[in-house]
């Protein structure tokens, strides 16, 4: 374990290089003094070169806030990067989101690794082999393999950073300096579809190289299967099927996203795991659900922003969940003897809906959000105004809602305790809407003309039946019901804000207002009950142009781009 502890060490110095964009590997050659030639023909530092790779990888929990950018959540802060982005006062010469340094750094890495990977010397571990146990050189050797699969795989998740927020990009072979102008000066962009071919290119590479069925124990926890290439692979492709990539030249088609999200299937190494709200405990690392993801070790920061103020401790930071998002959870119907018969959308103009709103929700609801009049840490949770985390008091939920998916509520913000959490890059539930999306795109709810053994509304409804809720008939499944079920699953994790793009519905989703529920509660003790009612929070901004983020200024001036439309 002691290589996985290592892998975590980099993430973590990474994340405290980040706000100075320092370059790990010059940092090791200025400190040891180590050329380049040195540090790629030396197995360790080789593998230190691979690790710092995975630095470059985007810090999932530090842009949770993004989600406020999206009809889910509103920020309580009002610095937060989200606001920007609300307001629409973003452009090519500042953008809170300014990604395309980091992830040509990454990729810059990767191509020196990719580049440097034959000058690897493992012939001290075969020469110093006593006896017949050559273990260790075998180990030795199957691991530089790997290590070239997992730079290709890194190389395209850096890729498909670019490309959902920039359109096509360059495509780099060779290691140039993202900060040396002389270098990209005759550098020029490929088009959405060369680049999302090019992505898929790698991702095939690095399946071919990180074996499906490795079991290697020295293979630790942390580092780039089989299952994770897949999974690139099939969401990259969906993101091409769909109708924003489409209308911008994507020649992919929705057949084959579903045959790509039918590969990570086949492997049969994933399954769902019992309990929704696990995945986002600090158990979940250890659930078959999780394809890949990346540890951050033992924090609070998530909990002090995200408790409710009647916390201690809490310090007002949160992204709390928006009414536009908690409408999207079904109610449940039931029959006298309370067997579950099916689900409707929530409706305001439902008096039986509206008496008590949080009543009869689909389970995901409460495994993600934190309602009125809700337990939480052994408390209950009063967002109504004057309760004890509601309106006025200072840095109070402005929607009524608070965020409970990725907390771990066992823990004592006034103790400071602490305990594990994961990202995750990619789950199994995502691949299984990802086929159910691309399936029903290509060939309707209920036909498998490939014969891969599962339709779009079976996959949608092994998502919706662990979490309880009654399968969606055939006359049900639409793309409506598609994106309700992708937003109420995969919320929070970095899917809505691209999502919403690639179907090209965000002036219809992110420039609606912003609601929040307004909170009365009449009389007092057990017998209290409360009022509710749908306020606008805010209005929000969003043109068509935004689909696309504005190439950065800089890249344009020292390249000569053409800068992407509307910008």
């Amino acid at each position: 374990m002691k290589r996985n502890h290592y892998i975590i060490s980099l993430l973590t110095l990474a994340s405290a290089l980040c706000a100075c964009k320092d370059d790990y590997l010059d940092v090791r050659k200025i400190d040891a003094n180590i050329s380049v030639e040195q540090l790629y023909s030396n197995y360790p530092y080789a593998q230190s070169a691979l690790w710092n790779i995975y630095s470059y990888l985007p810090d999932g929990f530090a842009n949770l806030n993004m989600e406020a950018a999206t009809d889910n959540a509103e920020s309580t802060s009002v610095d937060a990067t989200s606001q920007t982005f609300n307001l629409g006062i973003w452009n090519q010469y500042t953008n809170p989101d300014a990604s395309w340094n980091n992830n040509f750094e990454g990729i810059r890495n990767a191509n020196l690794f990719l580049k440097n990977k034959g000058t690897i010397d493992i012939a001290y571990i075969k020469n110093g082999v006593v006896g017949v146990d050559s273990s260790n050189y075998f180990n030795a050797r199957d691991n530089v393999k790997y290590m070239e699969g997992e730079a290709l795989f890194l190389k395209a998740f850096f890729y498909f950073e670019l490309v959902k927020r920039y359109g096509g990009v360059p495509l780099l072979d060779e290691p140039l300096d993202p900060a040396d102008a002389s270098t990209w000066k005759n550098v020029q962009r490929s088009t959405l579809d060369e680049s999302l071919k090019y992505i898929v290119s790698l991702c095939d590479k690095s399946a071919a190289i990180i074996p499906a069925n490795l079991t290697a124990s020295w293979y630790d926890d942390g580092r780039v299967r089989h299952g994770a290439v897949r999974a690139l692979k099939a969401r990259v492709l969906l993101y091409g099927a769909s109708p924003l990539y489409k209308a911008n030249g994507s020649t992919i088609t929705w057949a084959q996203a579903a045959s790509a999200a039918n590969e990570v299937i086949q492997l049969a190494k994933y399954s769902l795991d019992a309990s929704y709200a696990k995945i986002f405990s600090k158990d979940n690392a250890g659930t078959a659900e999780l394809i890949f993801y990346r540890r951050y070790g033992a924090m609070n920061w998530i909990e002090k922003n995200n408790f409710p103020i009647v916390f201690e401790n809490s310090n007002g930071q949160s992204v709390t969940p928006s009414q536009n998002f908690v409408d999207a959870f079904e109610v449940l119907e039931k029959d006298g003897a309370g067997t579950v018969t099916g689900s409707v959308p929530f409706n305001w103009s439902n008096p039986a809906h509206t008496g008590n709103p949080y009543q009869n929700r689909d389970p995901r609801l409460a495994a993600t959000v934190i309602t009125n009049n809700s337990m939480f840490n052994s408390t209950t949770i009063e967002t109504f105004y004057g309760g004890n985390s509601g309106l006025p008091k200072l840095n109070a939920t402005k929607t009524g809602y608070y965020l409970s998916k990725w907390s771990n509520p066992a823990l004592n913000l006034v103790t400071n305790t602490t305990s594990d959490h994961n990202w995750i890059y990619f789950r199994y539930a995502e691949v299984l809407l990802n086929y159910a999306e691309a399936m029903f795109n290509a060939y309707g709810a209920e036909s498998d003309p490939g014969s891969f053994g599962m339709t779009a509304l079976q996959a949608i409804n092994q998502v919706r039946n662990r979490s309880g809720m009654p399968p969606l008939t055939a006359a049900q499944l639409n793309q409506a019901a598609i994106e309700r079920e992708r937003n109420v699953e995969l919320s929070f994790e970095n899917h809505r804000f691209w999502d919403v793009r690639r179907w090209n519905k965000a002036t219809d989703y992110f420039k609606a207002p912003l609601n929040r529920v307004d909170i009365t509660k009449n009389g007092s003790g057990s017998t209290a009950t409360f009022t509710y009612s749908v306020k606008k929070l805010e209005d929000r901004a969003f043109d068509g142009k935004m689909n696309w983020y504005p190439i950065p200024q800089a890249e344009v001036n020292k390249t000569g781009w053409a800068q992407n439309t509307g910008w």
